[in-house]
């Protein structure tokens, strides 16, 4: 493998995102592989930096990852209103501009990037390229398919869903990579308590996840002296959220966090018992969904209660996983019992699972 990578990529930084928190991993254990690496992505947002000095100490990383933010004279986020309209013809033309002018600065380099059309275009330029492939629409597949025709394009998919989806005379230029922890920040610890933690946003695409179910009567838990910790990657307000929980299960300690660092947030799993796997019927949640929270649950030594979906009964290592229904409260009290009697051992294979695996893999689809 060429000895630089360019990472191209249509998100924000700083952000507590998932996908933002998975792009600098990446980078990061890409750095440790003895890759050059560099990051461009839009100054789209009031928050947006390009100081490597922000990220480094939003991400808690030491690495040398090169950051250029360029300029975003378009109109996503500049309006409240057509939301979703101007990110499709904001990402449209930044991602043509950009390909534009750092192709001709990085000649013979190898380039990786989650957004479609970032892929569309450096593969009609021929590049070596790599798309991170974490959903699909009509408009994807068809540009994913197209990139795909070019000798030196290839992709990552989350799942097997995914992959079905494309082309499959493509079938040899696609690894199914699912989603990984970050070893620096998730380990287990023989200091475990009776609690039960969720990670992650609240909502989704502006759907709720399906977190409400533990605002209902748990009367089956009532007893059981157990505590519910939310963590947020949002700073959402959960002020009713909790009021309602506590309204109803006045015996179940609750507690809220928001935006929390990687390492306070592995210091948290590490302590805990069971992980939430919480998430609702859409398409997305039922397909495409290899949840980056399950492996850091796994790896902080944490069996998990997760909603019963195709996607979840998907993922390795099942023994670790009690399924309740979609929205049955009493389902879900029934799994929280029978999770707090299972071993909460790390499998032995979970660095299977870990990102500096992941990078590795995906080396690998480079020089394939």
């Amino acid at each position: 493998m060429k000895k630089e990578l360019i990472y191209i990529t249509y998100q924000t930084f700083p952000a507590n995102t998932a996908n933002s928190i998975q792009t600098i991993s990446t980078l990061k254990y890409f750095f440790r592989h003895g890759l050059k690496t560099t990051l461009i992505f839009p100054l789209r947002n009031k928050e947006s930096s390009s100081e490597v000095t922000d990220l480094k100490n939003h991400y808690l990383f030491n690495e040398d990852i090169q950051v250029k933010g360029t300029i975003h004279p378009l109109p996503f986020k500049k309006f409240l209103f057509l939301e979703r309209f101007t990110y499709l013809i904001s990402h449209f033309f930044w991602s043509y501009f950009t390909v534009r002018k750092y192709s001709k600065i990085y000649i013979n380099k190898q380039f990786f990037t989650r957004s479609e059309w970032v892929f569309y275009f450096l593969s009609n330029k021929n590049k070596d390229v790599v798309y991170e492939c974490h959903q699909l629409s009509k408009l994807k597949i068809y540009l994913v398919n197209k990139a795909l025709e070019k000798p030196n394009s290839k992709v990552i998919t989350l799942t097997s869903y995914l992959k079905k989806e494309l082309d499959n005379k493509y079938t040899k230029k696609i690894e199914i990579i699912g989603s990984s922890y970050d070893n620096d920040f998730f380990q287990n610890s023989n200091n475990k308590s009776s609690t039960f933690v969720y990670a992650g946003s609240v909502h989704r695409f502006g759907d709720s996840r399906g977190l409400n179910i533990i605002t209902n009567k748990l009367d089956s838990l009532s007893n059981k002296n157990l505590k519910f910790i939310i963590i947020s990657s949002k700073n959402e307000n959960l002020d009713e959220f909790k009021h309602l929980f506590q309204k109803n299960n006045p015996t179940i300690e609750i507690e809220i966090f928001y935006e929390l660092s990687q390492e306070k947030v592995g210091q948290i799993l590490s302590t805990s018992s069971v992980g939430l796997l919480i998430n609702n019927k859409s398409k997305h949640s039922e397909f495409y969904s290899s949840p980056l929270k399950y492996f850091e649950y796994l790896a902080s030594g944490l069996n998990v209660v997760a909603t019963n979906l195709d996607s979840h009964k998907n993922l390795p290592f099942q023994n670790k996983i009690i399924f309740y229904d979609y929205d049955d409260v009493v389902s879900f009290q029934d799994a929280i019992i029978q999770s707090i009697k299972l071993d909460t051992s790390v499998e032995n294979d979970i660095y299977l699972y870990s990102m500096e695996n992941r990078v590795k893999k995906i080396i690998n689809l480079f020089t394939s």
